[in-house]
């Protein structure tokens, strides 16, 4: 019962006060519960991420059901959503009962709005920091970040980057792969 309420709290708490959706929202789980909590690795936090990446819906109800089931089962699961999806319930309500429909023109709004994609943009790069530097093991996988970034700062086609990945990856697995594993 502690636990359930440990994760409503908790989820509530990220979800009323990081700015940026679900990305925005993992290194904030991460500190949580991994850091101070310490009810999870990092390890659960990279799978969180992985899983958050490939099924369908948003990324901090994802997040809160990956951990919330971790930690409690079914039930975890259903708390820790509710508390991930509450706080922007309530601010959504406030905002359309006390905004005027004309809220795009105002000044000062807009700029608090570029105020918080700057917050947004710093959590971000932590994000890419912390999982970053713990998947960047060796040469090679330096290496294959800086292709990675020529290749999508040079304009070439995303298809065609797709198709050379696929190709480069196969011979990969199929050759070095092979030399590797008879080490």
């Amino acid at each position: 019962m502690l636990i359930l309420f440990l994760l409503f709290y908790e989820f509530f708490k990220i979800a009323l006060f990081t700015v940026g959706g679900g990305l925005a929202m993992i290194p904030v789980i991460e500190d949580t519960f991994v850091k101070k909590r310490r009810l999870l690795k990092q390890n659960d936090i990279l799978d969180m991420v992985g899983i958050t990446q490939t099924v369908p819906g948003l990324i901090a109800v994802n997040s809160a059901v990956f951990v919330g089931h971790k930690l409690a089962g079914w039930k975890g699961a259903v708390v820790a959503t509710l508390g991930v999806i509450l706080p922007s319930m309530m601010i959504i309500m406030l905002v359309a009962a006390f905004f005027p429909l004309d809220h795009m023109s105002n000044v000062h709004l807009l700029k608090a709005f570029q105020c918080v994609r700057a917050c947004v943009l710093g959590l971000f790069l932590i994000l890419i920091y912390r999982f970053g530097k713990g998947l960047l093991k060796s040469f090679r996988d330096v290496l294959l970040l800086g292709v990675l970034l020529a290749i999508l700062f040079s304009g070439i086609s995303s298809v065609l980057i797709v198709i050379t990945a696929c190709v480069v990856g196969s011979i990969y697995e199929t050759y070095f792969r092979v030399k590797e594993d008879k080490k």
